[in-house]
């Protein structure tokens, strides 16, 4: 294995050594410089930096801002841009390549772990492409070739750009006036020799009319394979808590012979159409084997702009983007649920089990009623295949008004069409059409109704369903999601509009107009509720327009005064009207930076944020869901603890089936959807902090600042398993009910008495707090040894999370959650108390070597009541090795997890394949290597 992996990244290195390929590399020495100090200090130009409008010569502001530029993209040697934000102390990892179930085929970014929704994501200071009415950016949508740096401003900066800016700001900025052509490759692929991962691009520039004009064009080609959960040892098998503190092989309790519950007694059927008695220990389905644990993805990206300077009053631009995107999402066979009725003397059934089945029918009519729980594996795996076509186009103008006032003005239109076709579904009329079934005269086994071609169902055992069985049952479905944006904006500012003494103040007011238009039409028997494999739901169509006005000033106040080296005081206000059940809201903030001396500045911001609620939160219609939660019913105490067994047989639980694991599982049935009375959140958010840049120690800088964030009407549903604690109580109080009203969400079944739809929809429910210590060090030493212009630098960045605290249902202030150190049903993914991020780098002459270190702090189960409670500290170290081999060809080597870490193993309170793939590495050690070829 190792000897072709070897050969695989030579074969791969030789080969892309010619113009149409390689991996992008900057020459930048330095690497995600914090933004206080990522240009020169005698930078002749104005910069507009992230989270402003106003241009400044320095990067000094009240909000913290971190830099990512485009060489430590390069020396991190990841593909896609999700696996580099993930690696920044302020991200909590969201949907990524491991999220399979839920999965989506898309990559987010979530900031302070609040939600992607809540974590703006701008290119080039505008906003960017959804990928559906969700109105979230896909990360595979940027072209990571052509990024220049990667800016994040923490805290709300919803009165600069509007809605959804509660947690910060991600501003992607991509290369301006490149002129030549660079073409880059990238191959990447595990230490198990698989999930390999190549991607190849070209960059083109050319500057014209003596420099007043440019034009750049980059060309992207991205393929991943697929990684199964069977090709890890961790992940190949299902676990479950086994009861007495460990973990055991679990599985589903619906099973490829049919599991079958009668009177809330479960049995199973044999191959030769008999019953046993059926086992949750030893009888479960291992669905694990067959989901991926690395989508597959094939992506191609286009992205140009350009730029002319008619006059310095008249600056005409344009930019575009067009990406084609292809994810594949696959599940274990489709398990069918639900009550059904059996033909007692059918032919496939043996004589004890046909006398089993005429007992319990009741009203004697030949048919038994049961509820059935069968993994349809005849059919085949659950496939579901993204095709995913967005494309965006900006086109403005800029100049100089008169003397220092000058004007921005453009007009941005984007559009995603996404086609989810899904193989591997089952229509449960039809399987109830074939499950009943008669004998015709010559007294063979046919369906009552012959419809539709209806050939006979033999559930009762393993592998007993005929293909033509199979194809008569099965049905495949096209989904169409659609997503339009449109804004009109336009900006007048002025850097220089006035001097108290201390610097020219700067102002910038503006309007914008923005429309959001999404559709979601699901197939028609999909949306019918008639599928059963893929969780069925109703389409939506709908959207809203927003027009606002904001403006922004900053004034230098005091400078050159005893203790005050400079004074800055900024604010900023938006009003925007929506046309939704939020109508008139006002955004603001207001800051100060104060420098005692020229080393030692301290700074300051509030800011009142928004988030609007999306076209999906307003419009979408039902949809099924299976969240993770534990039925109160189904532990012991529901036999040892009175309140619980009174409130377990009052919701219709039989008394013989208390106690006892008749949900067969952790996943709850449920029904979640949208809510177009929804209200806007609101969030106040406070940043405090130092920057010290000491004379004495050049090249040293250090940032260290406070956050707060507190969201109020918080878009959300109460959570499945919110609901249940409110109706069942919990350990803690006793398990006395909170509020019983809540109960009437949670409806059983009949027969098996498991919930079965859940009522889980949005609404401004509860609220959400969080605050933390945010802080990066940087040092660079130049050396005297190897090379000319020989360097040492060293980087450190974390973020210490103080209190993380969720109110699910505001009603209910007993079912707070405080997430800070933990993880699992109610928190998520782990909220690790500390993440550090540190790299050094050497560089000498050509040849350049790095090691980043990245750590997450322990963390415990959010409840403690499952077997692994508690996941410890995990380290992570990754190395690079870059060479300019020419003056204008570079060759990178490299290797991520270094040390092999495999990831922590879960039981009943797992994410996704026994463990949190989007936290920690699924993977193993991966090797990559990198060539950039310029001309």
């Amino acid at each position: 294995m190792r000897i072709t992996l070897i050969a695989k990244l030579l074969s791969t290195t030789l080969a892309v050594v010619t113009p149409a390929f390689a991996q992008a590399q900057s020459t930048s020495s330095e690497t995600a410089a914090n933004t206080d100090q990522a240009i020169a200090a005698d930078a002749p130009v104005d910069i507009v930096v992230t989270g402003s409008r106003i241009a400044r010569p320095e990067l000094q502001q009240a909000s913290p801002i971190s830099v990512i530029s485009s060489q430590e993209i390069a020396l991190s040697g990841q593909i896609n841009v999700e696996n580099i934000l993930k690696d920044l102390p302020q991200f909590v990892p969201s949907t990524t390549a491991a999220s399979n179930n839920p999965g989506g085929g898309v990559t987010t970014a979530d900031l302070r772990g609040l939600g992607a929704t809540r974590t703006l994501v701008l290119v080039n200071g505008r906003r960017y492409i959804s990928y559906d009415a969700s109105q979230i950016v896909d990360l595979n949508t940027i072209p990571t070739g052509l990024i220049e740096r990667v800016d994040l401003v923490t805290g709300g900066r919803s009165a600069v750009y509007g809605s959804d800016a509660v947690s910060g700001v991600v501003n992607f900025l991509l290369k301006q006036n490149f002129s030549g052509v660079q073409a880059n490759a990238n191959y990447r692929i595990t230490g198990q020799g698989d999930g390999g991962t190549a991607d190849v691009n070209l960059l083109l520039g050319h500057n014209f009319d003596g420099g007043r004009g440019n034009v750049t064009l980059y060309v992207d080609y991205t393929k991943r394979n697929p990684i199964l959960q069977s090709d890890r040892g961790y992940s190949n098998q299902a676990m479950v808590d086994d009861g007495a503190g460990g973990l055991s092989a679990g599985g589903s309790g619906s099973i490829p012979g049919t599991r079958f519950a009668i009177g809330g007694v479960s049995r199973k059927f044999n191959t030769d159409g008999s019953y046993s008695t059926y086992s949750s220990k030893t009888d479960a389905y291992n669905y694990a084997p067959y989901n991926y644990l690395q989508v597959p993805q094939e992506r191609f990206l286009t992205s140009g702009q350009a730029h002319y300077d008619v006059s310095d009053h008249l600056t005409l631009y344009a930019e575009g983007q067009y990406i084609h995107n292809k994810v594949k999402n696959q599940l274990a066979p489709t398990p069918f649920t639900g009550s059904v009725q059996i033909d007692n003397d059918s032919s496939f059934l043996s004589s004890s089990s046909q006398a089993l089945l005429k007992a319990a029918d009741t009203d004697g009519d030949g048919y038994t009623t049961a509820t059935i729980y069968r993994r349809m594996t005849e059919v085949g795996d659950r496939i579901s295949s993204d095709d995913n076509t967005a494309y965006r186009g900006v086109f403005g103008a800029k100049g100089e008004i008169t003397g220092n006032w000058k004007y921005d003005a453009y007009f941005s239109y984007s559009h995603t069409r996404q086609v989810e076709t899904q193989t591997g579904n089952i229509s449960r009329k039809r399987v109830l059409q074939a499950l009943k079934t008669t004998y015709d005269s010559s007294g063979n086994l046919v369906c009552s109704d012959t419809s539709n071609g209806c050939v006979p169902l033999n559930i009762y055992g393993a592998g007993n369903i005929s293909s033509a069985a199979a194809a008569f049952i099965s049905i495949d479905t096209r989904n169409v999601s659609e997503i339009t944006e449109k804004v009109a904006s336009a900006a007048i500012t002025n850097d220089n509009l006035f001097d108290l003494g201390a610097g020219p103040a700067g102002i910038a007011i503006g309007t914008e107009y923005r429309d959001e238009y999404g559709s979601y039409n699901p197939d028609a028997a999909l949306s019918s509720g008639d599928v059963v494999g893929f969780n069925g739901s109703q389409g939506l169509s709908g959207g809203y327009n927003v027009k606002e006005l904001y403006g922004e000033i900053e004034v230098p106040l005091l400078a050159d005064k005893p203790f005050i080296h400079s004074l800055v005081a900024n604010g900023a206000y938006r009003y925007s009207y929506y046309s939704t059940a939020a109508k008139s809201v006002s955004t603001f903030s207001g800051g100060l930076v104060w420098s005692p001396i020229r080393d030692i500045s301290l700074r300051g911001q509030f800011s009142r944020a928004v988030r609007a609620p999306t076209v999906a939160n307003l419009y979408s219609g039902t949809s099924q869901d299976f969240p993770t939660a534990t039925d109160p019913c189904t532990l012991k105490a529901a036999i040892e603890n009175a309140n619980l067994k009174a409130s377990c047989l009052a919701t219709g639980v039989g008394a013989s089936a208390l106690g006892t694991d008749f949900n067969n599982g952790s996943q709850i049935d449920s029904v979640t959807g949208g809510n177009s009375n929804l209200r806007e959140e609101t969030a106040n958010t406070y940043t405090v902090g130092a920057v010290l840049q000491p004379r004495f120690l050049k090249r040293f800088s250090l940032t260290v600042d406070y956050y707060r964030i507190n969201i109020a009407n918080y878009i959300s549903t109460p959570g499945t398993a919110n609901i249940i604690t409110a109706c069942y109580g919990n350990a803690g109080n006793g398990y006395v009910a909170y509020n019983s009203s809540y109960c009437s969400l949670l409806p059983r079944d009949a027969n098996s008495y498991a919930i079965t739809g859940a009522v889980n929809l949005l609404a401004n429910t509860g609220g959400a707090k969080t605050r933390g210590i945010d802080f990066e060090a940087r040092y660079s030493v130049p050396l005297k040894i190897g090379a000319e212009n020989s360097s040492l630098s060293f980087r450190l960045s974390g973020t210490r999370l103080l209190a993380f605290d969720i109110n699910p249902v505001a009603s209910l202030p007993d079912l707070n959650v405080s997430c800070a150190g933990k993880f699992g049903v109610n928190c998520g993914d782990p909220y690790a108390k500390c993440r550090l991020s540190a790299r050094t780098t050497l560089t000498s002459g050509p040849v350049t070597f790095s090691v980043l270190y990245r750590y997450l702090s322990p963390v415990d189960d959010d409840s403690g009541s499952y077997s692994v409670d508690h996941i410890k500290a995990y380290h992570y170290v990754d190395t690079t090795l870059s060479f300019d081999v020419m003056k204008k060809f570079t060759w990178t080597l490299g290797v991520n997890n270094l040390f092999d870490r495999q990831p922590p193993i879960l039981g009943s309170n797992q994410q996704q394949a026994n463990t949190y793939p989007s936290t920690y590495d699924p993977y193993g050690r991966a090797f990559f290597t990198g060539v950039s070829l310029k001309f």
